[in-house]
């Protein structure tokens, strides 16, 4: 199977000898076709989503379906893809299906708490533009995750419904802090605030699209197979049987 793991929000693809996608290559390779595409970190999801469709164009997958699995932003990316059709990706035939992770399909509160003062906005506009006129790295990825960006995100769903669309949720850990040190202090913020269990940057509810899946019991990096506790280069190889299970059952979700 064609395979494209679309990444999320802030960390690239590839930094030094850290994957962020850790150990799904070696898991698939030689029994996959499998893509990890690069992308701008801080990038508006529109141009990461022409950036996703470059990639696979550029790959040239064998004839067939192409499965994205996306985490996080990554997933709302997928969805601009799908929509603008970027090399005749979306039409039928081409991207078969659609899973992701623990994307803000309605937005993460945590963008809404740091662009919510009129302060915040100013700062973070000013570190933006100054950062976007060096033409260095593309910004703006703060912004497409607050929930009102989100909600505009096209709704392929609907408008493509020849592609099929899962999702999963993580809720926290269910042993010790429900998340790595570093997603504590969001995830009690959501907690308290939603109500939702989350892991420490979605909420469950906005997670959900298509035909959700459930839950999974980690945080936001556990899902990637990364321990923040332990530093960037934690790795913890529990999260791969979920991908296993998710590429096991990819040929049965293919649309006639």
């Amino acid at each position: 199977m064609n395979l494209v793991f679309a990444s999320g929000f802030s960390f690239p693809q590839h930094l030094g000898i850290i994957d962020y996608f850790g150990g799904v290559a070696a898991r698939f390779a030689g029994t996959h076709e499998t893509l990890f595409p690069p992308v701008q970190p801080f990038g508006r999801s529109m141009d990461r989503a022409r950036q996703l469709a470059d990639s696979i164009r550029d790959r040239n997958f064998p004839p067939g379906p192409i499965h994205i699995i996306a985490h996080s932003m990554g997933g709302l990316d997928s969805r601009y893809l799908i929509d603008a059709n970027h090399h005749g990706l979306a039409a039928p035939g081409r991207i078969a299906t659609l899973t992701t992770l623990s994307t803000p399909h309605q937005g993460t509160p945590v963008a809404d708490l740091l662009l919510g003062s009129l302060f915040s906005r100013l700062i973070h506009r000013g570190v933006t533009v100054s950062i976007g006129a060096l033409g260095l790295i593309g910004t703006g990825a703060l912004e497409d995750l607050t929930k009102d960006a989100a909600l505009q995100v096209p709704d392929v769903a609907k408008s493509h419904r020849h592609i099929s669309y899962h999702s999963y949720a993580a809720t926290g850990r269910t042993t010790g802090k429900p998340t790595a040190a570093a997603f504590r202090a969001t995830h009690d913020y959501i907690r308290d605030n939603s109500g939702q269990p989350n892991d420490g940057l979605v909420p469950m509810d906005s997670a959900e699209y298509g035909e959700f899946q459930g839950t999974v019991p980690c945080d936001h990096a556990d899902l990637v197979g990364h321990d923040l506790d332990l530093g960037l280069a934690g790795f913890k190889p529990v999260h791969l049987a979920m991908y296993d299970k998710i590429v096991g059952g990819l040929p049965a979700r293919i649309k006639p």
